[in-house]
This record gives C-alpha cells, sequence and structure tokens, in this order.
C-alpha cells in the first residue's frame, strides 16, 4: 500500500526508533506517546484492520506483543502495562495499518 505510513517506516522511507525488528514483525515507538515507551508492533506485511488477520499472522503479531511488552515495561521502570488494538474508524484506529499499542503505566 503506497499511502500507508506504516508501510513507508518498513520500507524505511520514513525514520523511527525501533524496539524490535525481525523478517515479519516491526516495533517502534509511537510519536505522540501516551506514556515513556508508548509503542506500536506491526506486521511488516499490510493489513487494513486486525479482524482480517489470518489465525497465523494474529499468532506472530500477539506473541511478540507478549514478548515485548514486559521488557518495554522494564526498560521504563513501569509497574504494568495496557495492550490495545483500535479495529476500524468507530475504534479509533486513525492508520490502516493492523497495529497493537504496548502502553507502560
Amino acid at each position: 500500500m503506497t499511502d500507508c505510513i506504516f508501510c513507508k517506516i518498513v520500507k524505511g522511507e520514513i525514520p523511527t526508533l525501533k524496539v524490535y525488528e525481525d523478517d515479519k514483525i516491526l516495533a517502534f515507538l509511537d510519536i505522540a506517546q501516551i506514556n515513556a515507551g508508548h509503542t506500536l508492533v506491526i506486521l511488516k506485511e499490510h493489513s487494513d484492520a486486525f479482524s482480517e488477520l489470518s489465525d497465523k499472522a494474529v499468532a506472530e503479531l500477539m506473541t511478540s506483543v507478549r514478548t515485548l511488552a514486559p521488557k518495554i515495561a522494564k526498560a521504563v521502570g513501569a509497574e504494568g502495562f495496557n495492550v490495545g488494538i483500535n479495529n476500524g474508524k468507530a475504534a479509533g484506529q486513525i492508520i490502516r495499518h493492523t497495529h497493537v499499542h504496548i502502553i507502560p503505566r
């Protein structure tokens, strides 16, 4: 998807502060952080919404989130964290590329 800001980040066309990267997943700091360490976790392959993902893609994405969230919280000295997914415009999804928020608290 050529106009997707997250796809541009994956391609290296837009700089970001990477937290984690492998062949399928990219995690980077949100530019509008709610708290220090607020991280977005995405699949590198574009999908518009969480509800459109295959079971395999959900497993890959959420396994990464489960691994990263406590490490991010510890790194910023947080006592806990929220994990959130906005699916669709009505739910507050602004960027049409599936992403998971990890928000240290």
